[in-house]
């Protein structure tokens, strides 16, 4: 959470500096992330078996759970470029309440009473760090909104990967989901951005940087999380992104938080504090 967080600063710095559009950040990172793993699967014996084996139900699940990973991300940086990284980050982190109310709406799944009030706690302190009352947030209400969009397509994709993590090695699973979302972006970018890619030292080194430990590394823990542990969990844990988002926005781009946005922070650090707390209490107890 804490190297997705980071991402909100990094981009919002590169958009407000003009250093490249949205979708062509997006494609670039995601060529770059796809490109890495690529070769790492097939510099080994069992990768290159792996890649040889991207067809049927892995290469449709794959590319699935993929479109949905790249929709969200489309939303996402286009609403950065029209609201704060501090928004972007809180305003994302509703697909806590979001992932429980898709899972139960597809598949009538009941979440756990700590992990509902976790949620709970999680969404109120969201709720008073976005403040969408306020009359500040007028100028940033079609970012808000483009956010809120990709919120609820993450959680839409964090309950799709829980259903196919566990039949697919990680690995191959996270290429087709990155080489997807890249290839949206790609496509999509021309279509509605006059595409800019400065290709500075200072862009491609934070890219790198993007690429390997907000994609490679934070996307792949997920992918590998997501073969046990349930998605309301996962979100529940998602929560805490926007804690993070404020924290880097605060560091590397001097945006402030006020006393509200503190506290909501702090009603989504209890949130996860509860919601992890109730379910290990749960898996203490034993059966009947």
């Amino acid at each position: 959470m804490a190297l997705w967080g980071s991402s909100f600063a990094i981009l919002r710095s590169l958009l407000g500096g003009a250093a490249a559009t949205p979708l062509a950040l997006v494609a670039v990172r995601m060529a770059i992330a796809s490109g890495l793993l690529l070769g790492w699967l097939a510099a080994t014996s069992p990768g290159r078996a792996q890649l040889r084996g991207l067809r049927g139900e892995l290469l449709r699940d794959g590319l699935f759970v993929g479109g949905l990973l790249g929709a969200g991300f489309l939303l996402q940086i286009e609403g950065l470029q029209r609201t704060t990284a501090s928004r972007s980050g809180f305003l994302t982190g509703t697909l806590v309440v979001l992932t429980p109310l898709i899972e139960f709406a597809f598949f009538r799944k009941r979440p756990a009473l700590p992990a509902l009030l976790g949620v709970l706690l999680a969404f109120i302190g969201t709720t008073a760090l976005s403040a969408p009352w306020s009359g500040a947030s007028r100028s940033t209400a079609v970012g808000d909104a483009l956010t809120l969009g990709c919120a609820a397509i993450f959680a839409g994709q964090i309950v799709a990967l829980g259903r196919v993590a566990r039949k697919h090695p990680v690995l191959p699973l996270l290429l087709l989901q990155l080489v997807t979302t890249g290839a949206m972006a790609a496509v999509a970018g021309p279509l509605v951005e006059t595409q800019h890619f400065s290709g500075s030292g200072r862009l491609w080194l934070l890219l790198l940087y993007l690429a390997i430990f907000t994609t490679l590394l934070a996307f792949g823990v997920q992918t590998w999380a997501q073969r046990t542990l349930p998605p309301v969990r996962v979100a529940l844990i998602s929560a805490l992104e926007p804690v993070f988002a404020a924290l880097w926005a605060a560091l590397f781009i001097g945006e402030r938080l006020t006393g509200r946005e503190l506290a909501g922070g702090a009603l989504i650090v209890l949130g996860v504090a509860v919601g992890e707390a109730g379910a290990a209490l749960r898996g203490r107890v034993p059966a009947g």
